[in-house]
């Protein structure tokens, strides 16, 4: 009896000891540690107050707002900028200083530019050097007296990641020093082209075009999204972590109404400490240019050009005179309808860029602006009528100016043949035969001839009788294409141009003068 008792009484203990190791332990950790989370909580919360508003303290004397006028009041702007060093270089926008147009060249047309700090000393700025592809400008203060600076240290933006906390300052709507917070909702994002055809990247469509901040002629990669309020005014002004270090400069916004719509974009500082040198030593920044536009490769894309890759970039027109209209890329020759929108197909697809492989345009781009420079060459992998070929392109320097009116002789003709010359009893196969010259315009101003009889060569009825273009400034020109080339690359408006011809079958030489082409005028 005793030792069924003592037994039983084992057993109960064994039981409890059991209840208390995997009920009343776990239930008591439990306890302890929502405690231990919830003032722990309490605690960070308000230590991020305090943190948010001390830093605030030591970043304040760093910001500035920028105030540009000159004659004319409506195009006078208002940004913000921040101190880069202790000789009194301010980092902004080039938007903000600048009232660029895309085929705006002049880097005088900015008069006044005033920096105001926060304890509302102001100070005359120049800008000594600005860059309107990544969207940067420095500004120089003049006769800086009685006012300490305090450059922003500079953080690695390659180490920030989605989710982290951000702060923005700026003068939003000319709040002065105003602050925001939020955090890194989208990295590696691309700021498209909003200028049409404009080469190096995608276009926006037009339901989309004017939503963005500034407008650029270029693509810009490697852009940090956040959702820290960002409104007109904050352009120019730091990107913060939570240690007071610049990550990046608030550029844009994307919104139908101007105004912040949560999502905001912010130049990396890894962009910043690349150009920003460049521009106080040289005033400018020479990006490389390949000259392409298009659009990435999706299903529709593939399926129509029976490609066996979803991914690469399809080429649809190069620029005229540029690295990749030189060196033979293919831009598209057939328009189609892709999920109701005309497309050119037919055009390369670039699937590598120097062995790096191209899912998209922001990998050519991003490649070209972290390992490339202009006079360097890169080689292009492209699929070119269901095979593989191998492009290699020179880089040059991305043109100002885009989109600007070709210029212009004010001719009608057509290559030349082994067929023409026999007609014409000439040995000259290679050239431009002038069919008409129209009139008033530079060829006709030169006294330049078209044709007068029609004559049916191979089924196609041409006016002979005209001069034949052989050469331009005693440069050989074979067909239509070398003359543009030649004009695009050498030639600007009111440029003399002495045009080598045949008429009745001596050579001559006519100088004409270059006009860009009338914008009423069909080509």
């Amino acid at each position: 009896m005793n030792s069924f008792i003592e037994t039983f009484a084992i057993r109960k203990l064994a039981h409890i000891k059991l209840f208390q190791l995997y009920v009343i332990i776990p239930i008591c950790f439990l306890l302890v540690f929502s405690y231990i989370s919830v003032n722990s909580y309490a605690q960070t919360t308000a230590f991020d107050d305090t943190l948010l508003s001390k830093l605030f303290d030591r970043v304040k004397g760093s910001v500035v707002q920028i105030t540009v006028s000159n004659k004319d009041p409506l195009s006078s702007a208002l940004g913000s900028g921040f101190v880069f060093d202790k000789s009194g270089h301010i980092i902004t926008n080039d938007h903000v200083v600048r009232n660029r147009s895309y085929n705006d060249t002049d880097t005088n047309s900015t008069n006044n530019v005033t920096v105001t700090f926060l304890d509302d000393k102001s100070f005359k700025a120049k800008i000594i050097g600005s860059d309107p592809f990544s969207d940067l400008a420095v500004l120089q203060i003049e006769n800086l007296t009685n006012q300490t600076l305090m450059p922003l240290p500079v953080s690695n933006s390659s180490n920030v990641k989605i989710g982290e906390h951000v702060i923005a300052i700026g003068n939003p709507f000319g709040l002065s020093g105003s602050m925001t917070e939020g955090i890194i909702s989208g990295l590696g994002r691309v700021i498209p082209s909003q200028n049409p055809g404009s080469p190096e990247g995608p276009e926006l469509p037009p339901d989309e075009q004017n939503t963005l901040v500034p407008q650029t002629s270029f693509s810009i990669p490697e852009i940090i999204q956040t959702d820290a309020a960002i409104n007109p005014g904050n352009s120019g002004g730091p990107l913060l972590n939570l240690k007071g270090q610049l990550i990046g400069i608030n550029s844009a916004i994307f919104s139908l109404t101007g105004e912040y719509s949560g999502v905001g974009f912010a130049i990396p500082s890894s962009t910043i400490q690349r150009v920003v040198p460049i521009l106080i030593s040289e005033h400018s920044f020479k990006h490389p240019w390949i000259g392409i536009s298009g659009i990435d490769v999706d299903e529709q894309i593939a399926s129509a050009m029976n490609l066996n890759t979803t991914k690469g970039f399809l080429v649809i027109e190069t620029s005229p005179g540029g690295p990749a209209s030189k060196a033979g890329i293919h831009g598209g020759d057939k328009l189609v309808d892709i999920g109701g929108r005309k497309t050119k197909l037919g055009g390369d697809v670039i699937i590598k860029i120097d062995n790096q492989s191209v899912s998209k345009i922001d990998d050519i781009l991003v490649y070209l602006e972290q390992h490339k420079k202009v006079g360097q060459s890169v080689k292009l992998t492209v699929i070119r009528d269901g095979k593989l070929q191998t492009v290699n392109v020179p880089l040059t320097e991305r043109p100002l100016r885009l989109n600007v009116e070709p210029l212009w002789l004010g001719i009608d003709g057509v290559d030349m043949s082994s067929d023409i010359a026999t007609k014409l009893n000439t040995n000259q196969s290679t050239g431009i035969l002038v069919v008409g010259v129209i009139s008033d315009g530079p060829a006709d101003k030169a006294g330049m001839k078209g044709g007068y009889r029609i004559t049916d060569i191979n089924g196609t009825e041409i006016e002979l009788g005209g001069d034949i273009i052989t050469s331009a400034d005693k440069v050989p020109i074979e067909n239509l294409k070398d003359l543009s080339t030649y004009i695009t690359n050498n030639k600007k408006e009111g440029d003399k141009m002495s045009i080598g011809i045949l008429r009745d079958g001596k050579p001559q030489e006519i100088e004409v003068t270059l006009e860009p082409r009338p914008k009423n005028l069909k080509q």
